[in-house]
């Protein structure tokens, strides 16, 4: 029941999943989990897509940010900017 779970997890958007993923991982962890509980994930998971798609987008925005589209930390802002798309790899960059 608890990988049915966890996989439930999955089906929120994924802003709302990178924030609150391991969170709802923990507690699942910390005691067995019902019938239910993989019930109401996937109720909560459709209602929270629902309120991302009718939410107005400048609201949307300000909630939560795209992690990954965030620079990681220790990776200037030159490296970051000039980094080569997957699968564009020349004899330059070797």
């Amino acid at each position: 029941m608890r990988k049915l779970a966890i996989l439930a997890i999955r089906l929120y958007p994924y802003d709302f999943r990178s924030a609150f993923a391991a969170e709802m991982i923990a507690i699942l962890a910390e005691r067995p989990p019902r019938f239910h509980e993989p019930v109401a994930i996937c109720w909560r998971a459709a209602r929270e897509w629902i309120s991302k798609l009718t939410t107005d987008k400048y609201v949307r925005a300000r909630a939560l940010p795209d992690l990954r589209r965030m620079r990681p930390a220790g990776i200037s802002q030159e490296e970051w900017f000039l980094r080569k798309p997957w699968g564009s790899v020349t004899s330059a960059s070797r």
